[in-house]
């Protein structure tokens, strides 16, 4: 086979059969979380200003007199790996993007010992989700993923 022969099949072998690891790194989808950890209460004081948009989600189901922001991280996820998320309580928070459409990330969410369960969030939107009693008022966690 001449040269020009051998380059063009290596070509082709390379189109057809792809190169290690390409086809993995445009395959990965790897999804950025928001996580937000507050406090809310009856106990009279403010509304953390870095919580505002979150005020703005709870205001109309939840009766509270303060919220607190009391933990943020960014978190950047590949599909089916799990992240853990230390809670102030001792518990752990555990997230694992299932899967990616245009509807949203499906992301498995497991608050030990409080909430067990599969949701979907469509990209840029918030979702909280309660995570139980903490200090005197309940702990609040929201998630905002982009991808």
């Amino acid at each position: 086979m001449g040269r020009h022969n051998l380059m063009w099949a290596v070509v082709v072998a390379v189109l057809v059969l792809g190169l290690p690891g390409i086809g993995a790194a445009q395959g990965a989808h790897e999804i950025r979380f928001d996580v937000m950890v507050s406090r809310i209460s009856q106990q009279p004081g403010e509304v953390d200003p870095r919580a505002r948009r979150l005020d703005t989600q709870l205001r109309g189901d939840f009766r509270y007199e303060s919220l607190k922001v009391l933990k943020e991280e960014r978190l950047s996820i590949e599909l089916n790996e799990l992240a853990t998320v230390a809670l102030p309580d001792g518990k752990k928070l555990e997230l694992r993007p299932l899967s990616v459409s245009d509807r949203g990330v499906l992301v498995a969410v497991n608050v030990e010992g409080s909430v067990q369960s599969d949701m979907r969030v469509p990209n840029g939107h918030l979702v909280a989700i309660g995570a139980g009693h903490f200090e005197g008022g309940r702990l609040v966690i929201s998630l905002e993923p982009h991808f």
